[in-house]
């Protein structure tokens, strides 16, 4: 009997990877397995550019040292000057400055470092063992890590230089030191400890007048007050304390107010405040590992100690970084004139709950607080944060594995956690926040597989010119610490996800250790100045400089990411992009790029059929000639795309790999002009017979060395059998 015959369109691969759907249920416009390939909005999928050095790349004057960490991050508007940015590279130990403004990028590091050991705390790991945390205010760029204690960059544009300043974290001390069930008596001098003497006197004890009512107290008692009046509420109508007013006020058993004391955070030295002996001091031996400026504001957290891990402190509103450290009430709670909290003071939140807190992250008009077990969101009652009125929510138990996964797409975060890739969603008719799982229904198997070696040395990063989010990991297994030659991206727009690998070179090869957005030059021409090979100067016979005009390279590549290279044959560290069109990562190195459709059943899951035909549609790739008449003319950046089949769920091809880019007429050489591609059709149509039978087919389209493609999309033509 004949077979039925019917046709099928394939015309879009708009969702990515995915691997949570069944072979009889997977989705249409989506794409089995899959590498290296360029998701394009209007449904193609393109060849990734391959990986490589900037034009006139320069090496560093320092070794990638593998033996600590390497991270990257960005000064903004440093010194309070608009578009002037700053990368900070740290190499273990050392802070690095590039200026992001012009190429070779990897040119124009500044002439100042930071050396982070002179931060380092006592007991401190070693400030090469901890990435680094940055948030710029002001111009002025804050830094954290949880070996070093925090300090402060400034720039100064006159001089192009830099003063960094340690940050001396102050906070009022609220914490009684004694045993409080028995505060509400007064007790004998002969039996008061040294911490009811401290507590009395930061109960507002203290001062001239202060001390002064605490004399005349244990004059007339021989016992220390009861804490449960200020020392005011028993002044007479001539101002004087009396001991005999005071006792007139009933009180209860509820506490007064304490706080006189600030104290550094990190070294609770409350003899030396106080002048009370025998107190020892407090340290807290842990240090930041997030900081972020808000509203006007420096917040602090990611202490690891028991009592201070799910503590978050905040600065004062500043006027000055200098003030970045002043984390307590400008008013003393105990004074009696002026002792109310303002809005624009500094303090501490708490969040008992939140263990190992990792990231801040500011949304609008919130502060977002990422742990290992859970997101927090703060914000103002009116969404305006204040000292004096806060709210704490709790938006999901679903926490971040490493801070550094953390992208900010545009207002939404999204983040790893130890199960999945997690955003936050905003209930548009509550305003409330709740967590959504992004790799749940699509890539979840594929993140499964991931070791945890791997996502702990994961890196995000967002271009936002291009909408996705890549994010920079290391092949499972990998021996050297900072390479990071796998890339999971997410088209924003389209929500898929698609993978890609850098090949390696053969020997001592170059491999990805940070990444960055460059912002600002999605389509930039720059003037570029014609050097000798020698770095002499070219000018004209007049004495100008020769400058020419070209596109930006960022603009030439797959996105405006910024890659920090270890160079394999120096150790030194220089930048590369996603730009080559050889096709050849590190030009030297082929890889493959290639995309397997869904299983198709030609609508019917019983009868066996086969594929007569498939016609498949690109788009040429083609930039004009090279070469001479006598050598003859090839193509630049010449497409090609080679298709089999899988029949049955087989995991092998049961069809030979056939050319699917042929040119139905051969383009005109123009001479006068090699850079003219002279071709009639805006796409090209190819016609493949393909062999083999069974229940499902799916295709697998597949790269050619050296070779581009664009793949618009393929149309089947089914045969059905009418028997089993």
């Amino acid at each position: 009997m004949a077979q039925r015959i019917s046709q099928k369109t394939v015309n879009t691969f708009v969702k990515g990877l995915i691997t949570e759907a069944g072979e009889l249920t997977f989705p249409e416009n989506a794409s089995v397995d899959e590498l290296n390939c360029l998701l394009q909005r209007d449904g193609s999928r393109r060849r990734r550019l391959s990986a490589e050095l900037e034009t006139d790349s320069v090496d560093s004057s320092w070794n990638v040292d593998n033996t600590f960490v390497f991270h990257t991050g960005m000064w903004r508007n440093v010194a309070g000057q608009a578009g002037f940015d700053l990368l900070v590279v740290q190499n273990g130990s050392t802070l690095y400055f590039y200026d992001t403004a012009t190429e070779p990028y990897s040119g124009n590091v500044k002439g100042f470092t930071v050396n982070l050991s002179s931060f380092e705390h006592s007991g401190s790991a070693g400030a090469g063992n901890a990435y680094v945390e940055m948030a710029s205010i002001n111009g002025d760029l804050v830094v954290v890590s949880s070996q070093i204690n925090p300090f402060y960059i400034t720039y100064d544009p006159d001089t192009a230089t830099i003063n960094t300043s340690q940050i001396s974290i102050k906070t009022r001390d609220f914490e009684w030191q004694g045993d409080t069930t028995v505060y509400d008596t007064s007790l004998a001098t002969g039996s008061t400890t040294n911490e009811r003497k401290y507590d009395t006197a930061n109960a507002g004890w203290t001062g001239a007048k202060g001390s002064a009512a605490l004399s005349t107290y244990l004059s007339a008692k021989s016992a220390y007050p009861p804490l449960t009046l200020a020392w005011y509420a028993g002044k007479d109508s001539s101002g004087n304390f009396s001991v005999t007013e005071w006792e007139n006020i009933f009180s209860g058993t509820s506490l007064t107010g304490n706080g006189h004391f600030i104290l550094d955070f990190f070294a609770k030295d409350r003899t030396t405040a106080s002048g009370v002996t025998g107190i020892a001091v407090e340290y807290e031996n842990s240090r930041f590992q997030s900081v972020a400026a808000f509203s006007g504001r420096i917040f602090y957290t990611g202490l690891t100690s028991a009592k201070n891990g799910g503590r978050i402190l905040f600065s004062k509103q500043l006027d000055n970084i200098s003030e970045a450290g002043q984390c307590y009430q400008q008013n003393d709670p105990t004074a009696e004139d002026f002792s109310d909290l303002l809005d624009t003071d500094g303090g501490t939140i708490l969040i008992p709950e939140a263990m190992n807190i990792q990231k801040l992250y500011v949304v609008s008009s919130s502060l977002y607080v990422f742990a290992e077990n859970g997101v927090w969101r703060i914000s103002g009652v009116d969404n305006v944060f204040r000292a004096t009125e806060y709210s704490v929510q709790k938006v999901t138990s679903t926490g971040i594995q490493n801070a550094r996964t953390f992208v900010d797409i545009e207002g939404v975060p999204v983040w790893w956690s130890k199960h999945g890739i997690h955003t936050v969603s905003i209930d548009s008719v509550s305003g409330n926040a709740g967590e959504q799982n992004l790799s749940l229904g699509t890539i979840q198997d594929f993140f499964d597989s991931i070791d945890g070696n791997a996502k702990n040395n994961c890196k995000g990063v967002y271009d936002a010119i291009n909408k996705r989010v890549l994010w920079f990991y290391p092949e499972n297994n990998e021996t050297v610490v900072n390479k990071k030659n796998r890339v999971l991206t997410l088209d924003a727009t389209l929500q898929a996800f698609y993978p890609w690998k850098v090949s390696d070179e053969a020997s001592n090869t170059s491999y990805i250790v940070g990444a960055e957005y460059y912002s600002g030059f999605g389509s930039d021409v720059v003037d570029v100045d014609v050097l000798l090979s020698t770095g002499d100067d070219v000018v004209t016979s007049t004495g100008d400089d020769v400058v020419i005009n070209r596109l930006s390279q960022i603009a030439e590549a797959n996105s405006a990411i910024i890659l920090m290279v270890c160079n394999g044959v120096t150790g030194k560290m220089t930048m590369a992009l996603f730009k080559g069109t050889d096709f050849l990562d590190w030009n030297t190195t082929d890889y493959s790029s290639y995309a397997e459709a869904g299983y198709n059943f030609m609508g019917d899951l019983m009868l066996k059929k086969t594929s007569p035909y498939v016609i498949v549609y690109m788009r040429p790739t083609e930039e004009g000639f090279t070469g001479t008449e006598l050598t003859g003319y090839d193509p630049i950046r010449e497409s090609s795309i080679l298709v089999s089949s899988y029949w049955d769920f087989r995991t092998t091809t049961s069809s030979t790999a056939q050319q699917a880019y042929r040119l139905k007429y051969v383009p005109v050489v123009n001479t006068s002009n090699l850079a003219e591609w002279d071709y009639p059709e805006e796409v090209v149509s190819t016609r493949l017979k393909l062999r083999g039978y069974g229940r499902s087919m799916r295709l697998r389209f597949e790269s050619e060395t050296g070779k581009d493609f664009i793949l618009l999309g393929y149309g089947v033509l089914q045969g059905a059998n009418q028997r089993f």
